[in-house]
């Protein structure tokens, strides 16, 4: 090969290697302009969502709060229920405590004049305590 072949051998190669450097170089530009392109459209996207998603977060503080609320609402009834039981035992026993005084009241009565009327717990006449006459029934 003579000095002329090889210069223009190596003027070719390196004509080769620059358009294959221009051909990379330029693959890269695309690639990193579609790249950017793509960000843009992700960045436009996030903040035309953001009002969407911050309504969304306060719907969820807002009900979040109101479940808060009824979750002490809820308290509140159960200690008023759990007074109001307490309270409703308390007149239950004195109430029975009362029948029974009036019980033994009663039955002392009968014991110091048993043919005195009976009267049931009500103060009218029980039917068992006197006859279908309506004498006493130690009258009969």
């Amino acid at each position: 090969m003579s000095t002329n072949e090889w210069v223009v051998l190596v003027i070719v190669v390196v004509v080769v290697l620059l358009l294959l450097a221009a051909l990379v170089a330029a693959v890269r530009n695309r690639n990193a302009k579609r790249r950017r392109e793509e960000a843009e459209q992700l960045r436009r996207s996030v903040e035309e969502n953001r009002p969407a998603v911050e309504q969304r977060t306060a719907v969820a503080d807002h009900t979040e709060a109101e479940a808060r609320r009824a979750a002490a609402e809820a308290e509140a009834k159960a200690a008023e229920a759990d007074r109001l039981r307490a309270r409703s035992e308390q007149e239950r026993r004195s109430a029975e405590q009362a029948r029974a005084e009036l019980d033994e009241r009663r039955r002392r009565a009968e014991e110091l004049d048993p043919r005195a009327e009976t009267r049931g717990p009500s103060g009218t006449d029980t039917d068992t305590e006197r006859g279908a006459g309506g004498a006493h029934r130690n009258d009969r």
